[in-house]
């Protein structure tokens, strides 16, 4: 379990992954050393897993947001592996999740625009050979984008 001390450190750092322990400390009401030291184990412990910096797709050029529901062929090891590395190697999937329902998977693609999605779907994924089908669903606007987790449930 985390300490309340924990607790502010990780929505501090999700906040700002680029705090200095100085202003950690300050946010969460410890000195410098101890917050270091819990930093430390949280990172040691799993709890973060890497820093990253947050972009604007719109500055590179990105005005193409969707979500993809994949259903597989089959569900062969064969199949799944092929679409697993699809997933691993591709920078255009931002997200990936396997679902219930009547889909196998519900991918975040990015893409310079509507034609380049298609061209992702049909050129990329549909070419696979172990995608069975396909629904997209275009991002209109998006009106949340915290990336940051609840830590006191």
């Amino acid at each position: 379990m985390l300490d309340p001390f924990e607790k502010l450190i990780l929505k501090e750092l999700q906040r700002d992954g680029r705090a200095s322990t100085q202003s950690l400390s300050d946010a969460v009401g410890l000195s410098a050393s101890p917050c270091w030291r819990r930093v430390k184990r949280l990172e040691e412990d799993g709890y973060i897993t890497r820093y990253a910096a947050i972009v604007d797709g719109k500055k590179l050029g990105l005005r193409a947001f969707a979500y993809i529901q994949v259903s597989l062929v089959d569900y062969d090891a064969t199949s799944i592996d092929k679409f697993q590395s699809f997933i691993d190697n591709n920078e255009q999937v931002l997200e990936c999740s396997s679902i219930t329902g009547d889909f196998d998977y519900i991918l975040k693609v990015a893409a310079k625009d509507p034609e380049s999605l298609e061209q992702f779907i049909m050129k990329n994924l549909l070419r696979l050979k172990v995608v069975k089908t396909t629904t997209t669903t275009f991002i209109l606007r998006q009106m949340k984008a915290s990336g940051a987790l609840p830590v006191d449930i």
